[in-house]
């Protein structure tokens, strides 16, 4: 029996699942129970755009993405 490995998302990829997953929460279809574990794995994320310099360069500017 093959076991099927879902592929590493491509960096094209990340806006639409993080959209998809914005849908899902405003749907309900991601569980309460499941929402704890979201929570650091989300602050990962933003913690690591924030460290971009693209982004910190980009922050000083009158046109910044304010995430939080």
């Amino acid at each position: 029996m093959e076991v099927r490995v879902p592929a590493t998302p491509t960096r094209r990829a990340w806006a639409t699942l993080l959209g998809e997953l914005a849908r899902q929460l405003d749907d309900g279809r991601v569980y309460d129970r499941d929402l704890p574990a979201l929570a650091p794995a989300l602050r990962s994320v933003l913690d690591a755009y924030d460290r971009r310099p693209y982004v910190r360069d980009r922050s000083r500017g009158e046109h910044a993405l304010n995430l939080r």
